[in-house]
């Protein structure tokens, strides 16, 4: 009597692991199907999940995506243990296969949720045509101009900077990143209310061996934020990770959002953070067609703002190792599963953005 009621629910769990995998499916269908993700999901049901995300988690004070995804990790490495043990050591093959079994449901349970609450935003309509930004095209000439322009910025801006007003606290910074996503003008803006809580990671050491500036937790729509960078990466990578919030799933459309927020902040570190970052974008790009011009640009580069990169250089420096190098190629070919073929290369996509918005404005 036992046995058979054992086999039946392992036959339920069968049937419901191909139901979700047939559930998975078709939401990866909804690739080619940007014009109805963006109505029903990203403009219907996806803006009242980010509400009850947010009113939940505000409202506390530490990051509950580190707590879930620690749990979930320890949760992971037990049942892989498990499974080694009863279905290799122990030989118990069938009880084995059932553990197994159990994993790959929770598995598939957690990819829907992911695609549910958030995921669904990779496939909806390219920025490009939601923000009406039409100048995507653009010569050498106008990107070197740009370039040049956004160098001088960064200069301008750091040298009204006192180093000894440096240690502005997180919170601070982090209450006018929220600030400047709120203050962004229509088409950019996405009626984001209310503003996701921006915290610091509890896990921000471990960050920095993946080499992870930031990121935006899907399962409780936090933003977090490595608290250990120098502090001008942070308001940049906070807009960025909230752009993320707001449906910006793609990661050139998240950088550019993020520089268009902050870069229009009355705050001067916020104002340097995207110029900062953005100068790097852009001569990354130059150095590619014209290593002549890179050069020229780069003696423009003020001895402070070089002075930044070294900082900033070294730091990242100091955790490079195979950690990193492992969870680039998984985050690669993650971006490449969710619609961005350029894998990581997708953030440095947001030059084209950039400078249609440039065009737009008319340079």
């Amino acid at each position: 009597m036992i046995q058979k009621k054992s086999d039946k629910i392992s036959k339920l769990k069968l049937l419901s692991s191909i139901f979700l995998l047939s559930f998975i499916i078709l939401i990866f269908q909804q690739k080619s199907q940007p014009e109805q993700v963006e109505k029903y999901y990203s403009r219907g049901i996806y803006p009242g999940i980010r509400t009850g995300l947010q009113f939940i988690f505000n409202n506390i004070p530490i990051s509950v995506g580190d707590l879930l995804y620690l749990l979930l990790s320890i949760a992971i490495l037990i049942s892989i243990f498990k499974f080694l043990k009863i279905f290799f050591f122990q030989q118990r093959r069938l009880e084995g296969a059932k553990i197994a079994l159990n994993m790959i449901i929770s598995f598939e349970i957690l990819i829907l949720i992911f695609y549910l609450f958030w995921g669904l935003n990779y496939f909806r309509q390219p920025a490009v045509k939601r923000l009406k930004l039409t100048g995507t095209e653009y010569s050498k000439e106008e990107l070197y101009k740009i370039t040049g322009n956004l160098i001088d910025s960064a200069n301008s801006i750091r040298s009204q900077i006192n180093p000894e007003q440096w240690p502005q606290t997180d919170k601070e910074l982090y209450s006018e990143s929220a600030k400047a996503i709120k203050n962004l003008h229509p088409p950019y803006n996405a009626a984001i209310n209310p503003i996701p809580k921006i915290k610091n990671s509890l896990i921000g050491t471990f960050m920095n061996y993946l080499g992870t500036a930031g990121y935006f937790n899907p399962f409780t729509g936090e933003t977090q934020i490595n608290s250990g960078m120098p502090i001008y990466l942070k308001p940049f990578v906070a807009c960025h990770e909230t752009a993320h919030s707001m449906g910006y799933g793609a990661e050139d459309e998240a950088n550019f959002i993020g520089f268009v927020s902050a870069s229009e902040s009355s705050n001067p570190m916020l104002r340097y953070s995207a110029y900062y970052l953005a100068s790097q974008e852009f001569m990354f790009e130059t150095g590619k067609l014209d290593t002549v011009v890179f050069q020229s640009l780069k003696s423009r580069i003020s001895e402070p703002f070089l002075e930044d990169l070294k900082t900033e250089r070294a730091y990242w420096e100091e955790y490079r190792g195979v950690t990193r190098r492992f969870s680039s190629i998984f985050y690669d070919n993650y971006l490449k599963a969710n619609k961005q073929p350029d894998g990581i290369k997708s953030y440095n996509r947001m030059i084209i953005l950039t400078m249609a918005y440039y065009k737009k404005r008319g340079f």
